[in-house]
């Protein structure tokens, strides 16, 4: 789960429960998944490398718009 607070996203993750999420900057994912900020919301992405601290290599999954 994925939720955009400013420009940061919070992601809720097997390792980072709802009461702890990991904090990533939006823009990362964004620039990574090929997608603007503002559609973030409600997307689902798979990540290549998550650790306790970061996350990194988002690819959007289920792509509406193709």
């Amino acid at each position: 789960m994925l939720l955009n607070v400013g420009d940061v996203s919070e992601l809720v993750t097997s390792r980072h429960p709802a009461t702890a999420p990991l904090r990533v900057p939006s823009a990362r994912i964004a620039q990574q998944a090929g997608l603007p900020t503002g559609e973030l919301p409600g997307r689902t992405f798979r990540v290549d490398a998550i650790s306790q601290d970061d996350s990194n290599g988002f690819t959007l999954l289920n792509d509406p718009r193709r």
